[in-house]
């Protein structure tokens, strides 16, 4: 069981790339609404602090941003993303490919929750920016930007003792969040 949450920390090490992915999407003017509005909602929950698990939870806190990012590459795909420079669209794809492994730790079940939990998160306000509101205002967007660089700049790797309860509690979570 404690090779799913070796892959997961693991998943932390790319998240400069995949937030820069999310941005270039953001931006894309060729992309349509439900792409740049997962694109928003991944880089809102990334820097948000009260989510499915709390950011301070020891060892598995960030997990499920790491997750979170996963999930909404997974759904931007079949919808057009513009034209992004080549490293954007091979991350949005690796993202899509890597929920598959969120799938196989939590079970078809929860998985349909959490996907179903972060296309919901597009009516969810993040320090005060709404989704609509992001593909609308560039300045809106800088600020969001300069909140992921700030969070960036706190990313410290994740350091799990025991990685079998960390996935027992990271299930947990999930589980009892999302019924």
């Amino acid at each position: 069981m404690a090779k799913a949450i070796e892959t997961f920390r693991l998943w932390a090490e790319t998240v400069r790339a995949d937030v820069d992915a999310f941005k270039q999407l953001l931006e894309s003017p060729n992309a349509d609404e439900a792409s740049r509005q997962l694109a928003a909602v991944a880089l809102g929950y990334f820097i948000s602090k009260m989510d499915l698990i709390p950011d301070w939870n020891e060892g598995i806190g960030v997990i499920d941003d790491v997750m979170v990012l996963r999930v909404c590459g997974h759904l931007t795909q079949g919808h057009p993303h513009g034209e992004l420079p080549a490293a954007a669209e091979a991350a949005l794809g690796r993202l899509a490919n890597e929920a598959e492994a969120i799938a196989t730790f939590l079970g078809a079940g929860i998985y349909d929750k959490f996907k179903a939990y972060c296309a919901k998160l597009v009516d969810q306000p993040v320090r005060g920016r709404t989704t609509s509101q992001l593909l609308a205002d560039a300045d809106l967007r800088t600020a969001l930007y300069a909140d992921v660089a700030e969070e960036l700049q706190k990313n410290v790797p994740i350091v799990i003792a025991d990685p079998e309860d960390a996935e027992l509690r990271l299930k947990s979570y999930l589980t009892q969040k999302l019924r």
